[in-house]
């Protein structure tokens, strides 16, 4: 094997240990986010329809998780690697981010808006790292190169889904209801743009 083709592996293995960090963080970090979500202290109709269809992405996006990480597996077998985890210090500082928005915001109307951004967030960062890694196992002068995208394609094709629903539902009635009737401006409107949309036809 030349020097040129293990660097390559090399760099795609380090992809896969991102891959597999996030997968495993999102196992929990999901089922704490959806209870998140689920916290209320306001009687309001536009705040709840917002938990509820956020809340429905969120647990179906933690119940592909298992599927997913079984993927990644096949993905480390094929380069005939041992699974393991890297940190993603993007995803950790999001998480952290999180746990203090809940730690010191008390208005209410503001949750469903800021954990829809955080989801979304999520999925950028999972997004980005899945084209890293599929864009790299693509170069790989082999067929173990290709075994890698076969074992990730559907992940991906997760990801870009749950993205799209997410991006839907910032659009929806009930955000901008919610929106209108929040003694907030137009800042986190903002924050919930979709800046980071990539071309649905990049691999």
């Amino acid at each position: 094997m030349s020097a040129t083709t293990t660097a390559a592996r090399d760099a795609l293995t380090a992809q896969l240990e991102r891959l597999y960090y996030i997968e495993r963080t999102l196992q929990s970090e999901l089922e704490t986010l959806s209870n998140d979500v689920e916290i209320q202290t306001l009687d309001d109709i536009r705040a709840l329809q917002c938990r509820e269809q956020l809340q429905y992405a969120i647990d179906g996006h933690r119940e592909e998780t298992e599927t997913h990480l079984e993927r990644i597996e096949r993905a480390f077998d094929a380069l005939d690697e041992e699974p393991d985890g890297r940190p993603v210090p993007e995803l950790d500082g999001l998480i952290a981010d999180k746990e203090a928005f809940n730690n010191v915001v008390l208005n209410d109307a503001l949750r469903p808006l800021y954990y829809m951004q955080t989801v979304l967030e999520l999925e950028a960062i999972e997004c980005t790292v899945y084209e890293t890694t599929i864009a790299l196992a693509g170069a790989l002068p082999d067929d173990v190169g290709d075994e890698v995208v076969d074992a990730l394609r559907d992940n991906y094709d997760d990801e870009r889904e749950l993205r799209t629903e997410l991006e839907d539902l910032t659009e929806s009635e009930a955000v901008r209801e919610l929106l209108a009737a929040s003694p907030i401006d137009d800042a986190p409107r903002e924050s919930l743009d979709r800046a980071w949309r990539r071309d649905p036809d990049r691999p």
